[in-house]
């Protein structure tokens, strides 16, 4: 009896979690995501869908992210470009004053930005070898 129970409150706390990540995806920052992973995470436990699609996305989870931040030096310069006129936005949102909804707006983007820097990091590598090398020669 108290093992049914358990399943049942990790299999509620579970969706729960997936429900409220979702409802919570909108707002500025990380929020949706690691609470939607953490719901699935417990649903694993108990549901062997749910372990499946863990296990699928453990394993091809790094294959979207080369997906869509290939390594092709173009494609690295409009991220950075995008990320910067991100910036650019928030920061013309954020001199102007403007109504609490542009700058939910500016913070949200902020965070996209920040989120493209980061997962662009390695054309930032690149330049610092690239630095490196010129400064040895020099």
């Amino acid at each position: 009896m108290t093992i049914r129970l358990e399943r049942i409150a990790t299999d509620v706390a579970g969706y729960f979690l997936i429900l409220l990540g979702i409802a919570s995806g909108w707002l500025p920052g990380p929020g949706g995501i690691p609470l939607v992973l953490g719901g699935l995470g417990l649903l694993s436990m108990n549901n062997v869908w749910a372990r499946r699609l863990r296990d699928w996305l453990l394993a091809h989870g790094g294959d979207f992210l080369k997906w869509i931040f290939p390594k092709h030096p173009v494609v690295q310069w409009l991220y950075d470009f995008i990320a910067v006129a991100l910036l650019g936005v928030v920061t013309y949102l954020a001199y102007k004053h403007a109504a609490i909804w542009q700058l939910s707006l500016a913070i949200g983007l902020f965070f996209l930005a920040m989120l493209i820097v980061g997962m662009n990091r390695d054309r930032l590598a690149s330049v610092k070898r690239k630095v490196g090398r010129r400064q040895q020669q020099s």
